[in-house]
């Protein structure tokens, strides 16, 4: 986690929450396609890794910037889409998801901070597993309330791909951002 590193140069956590939101803003609209798949959207990926790097109380306070800046009708949300009718839309669910999964692995990410380094890389990915998890298992019963036919194994085998490769990137973000802080393992 960063959060030690970044106090240590006098960012407290409200800006560390800017930034985390920022962040977010940014990049979280991004969405590269995936031949054979759904798109990636780097949305759900920086969800995870923000609060996991630098803890649950200015991971959440970032995700909740985040959704109240898309709610104001800012196009932060994945394919620069805006507005409360996307929050109330299909994918809604996914995104009234990313504070319970930015509490979670803020919590994760905080009490891994004494382990070992390379004990951290592992539950850095396993975090990364669990918060795309989550992200689904609230985003799909959601998703289902629009469309009756949707078949939740199906998407599962769909969404795959995109989940394990936003997970793959979290860990390499995770072991980037903490041998830069705390040395090799």
């Amino acid at each position: 986690m960063l959060i030690d590193t970044l106090k240590e140069r006098g960012l407290s956590w409200p800006l560390l929450s800017l930034l985390g939101a920022l962040l977010l803003a940014g990049l979280g609209p991004q969405v590269i396609d995936m031949e054979g798949t759904l798109p990636l959207s780097l949305q759900s990926l920086l969800v995870c890794w923000i609060p996991l790097m630098i803890g649950w109380r200015a991971g959440l306070t970032a995700v909740l910037l985040y959704l109240a800046a898309g709610a104001a009708g800012l196009p932060v949300f994945a394919g620069h889409r805006a507005g409360l009718e996307v929050i109330a839309g299909p994918t809604g669910g996914y995104l009234l998801g990313f504070p319970i999964v930015a509490f979670a692995l803020g919590l994760i990410g905080e009490a891994a901070e004494p382990r070992p380094l390379r004990q951290r890389y592992l539950i850095a990915a396993g975090a990364m597993v669990l918060g795309h998890g989550l992200i689904l298992a609230l985003g799909i019963p959601w998703q289902m309330r629009f469309d009756s036919e949707l078949d939740p194994g199906a998407l599962m085998k769909r969404l795959g791909r995109p989940v394990a490769l936003k997970s793959a990137i979290g860990m390499l973000l995770s072991v980037l951002a903490l041998r830069s802080t705390k040395g090799r393992a």
